[in-house]
């Protein structure tokens, strides 16, 4: 299965900074994603949509194809980059530092009984649900679904400074990281 990772955020929350090659724990969150989005492709192709200044940070990535997206805005870069890679597609977020592939495939069997052209995961906890940033894309039409998940740290993207300090301490317990392999 195809795999674009969105990663044109302006990080804007976090003072501008560019939250794809942002690292934490010791690692860049954009190899994270394009780990588990290989794992997930297998022999299909992994595309990275990202402003054109910021293809560079890409070097050193093998089997990942950049989409330079216009970076207005999230809906505008993905409908730019689905155009460009066709469906169906995995989309994923480029700002979960503990993202794995096993909960990507798990929200893929679920997706499996799921009908839409878009499939959600909702990620669901004390505050509600809120989209995560993964989705299936079977077409381009507008039927949709979505598959919940409760709020786990596989799941957590990083886009305040609260968050950041979450993952500071995370990163510092060896307890809550062996339990997210």
């Amino acid at each position: 299965m195809k795999v674009l990772i969105m990663a044109g955020g302006k990080g804007s929350r976090l003072g501008g900074v560019k939250k794809p090659f942002l690292r934490i724990c010791g690692r860049r969150l954009i190899d994270v994603v394009v780990e588990v989005a290989k794992d997930i492709a297998k022999d299909d192709k992994v595309y990275v949509c990202l402003p054109g200044e910021d293809t560079p940070y890409l070097s050193g990535l093998e089997d990942v194809n950049s989409i330079e997206c216009p970076g207005k805005n999230y809906v505008e870069d993905l409908v730019y980059a689905l155009e460009r890679v066709g469906t169906p597609v995995l989309v994923l977020p480029a700002d979960m530092p503990f993202l794995t592939a096993d909960i990507v495939k798990e929200f893929l069997q679920k997706a499996q009984d799921l009908e839409g052209d878009v499939v959600t995961l909702m990620v669901c906890g004390k505050d509600g649900c809120r989209e995560s940033g993964i989705s299936l894309f079977r077409g381009l039409g507008g039927s949709w679904s979505n598959a919940y998940f409760d709020e786990v740290p596989q799941l957590r993207d990083v886009d305040t400074y609260e968050d950041l300090k979450w993952v500071e301490e995370v990163c510092g317990s060896t307890a809550v990281i062996g339990r997210l392999n």
